[in-house]
């Protein structure tokens, strides 16, 4: 089964997955152990910032993040 993906503008897809940003920073949001995680990582891949919330809330935050 394929996974679903529809992308606003340049903001990050509406299930998981992650999105680059020009500063080379990474934004990923996906599904652990159940719940939905969303994660900033700096350039040098070390995690900077991690929530976990409702699907409308960490993907609320990621297209925050990617605004």
């Amino acid at each position: 089964m394929a996974r679903q993906h529809r992308v606003i503008d340049n903001r990050i897809p509406l299930r998981t997955g992650h999105g680059r940003l020009p500063d080379g920073s990474l934004v990923r949001v996906d599904i652990e152990l159940g719940r939905w995680v969303g994660t900033l990582y700096t350039p040098e891949m070390k995690v900077k910032i991690q929530i976990v919330g409702s699907d409308a809330e960490v993907h609320a935050w990621a297209n925050k993040i990617a605004a």
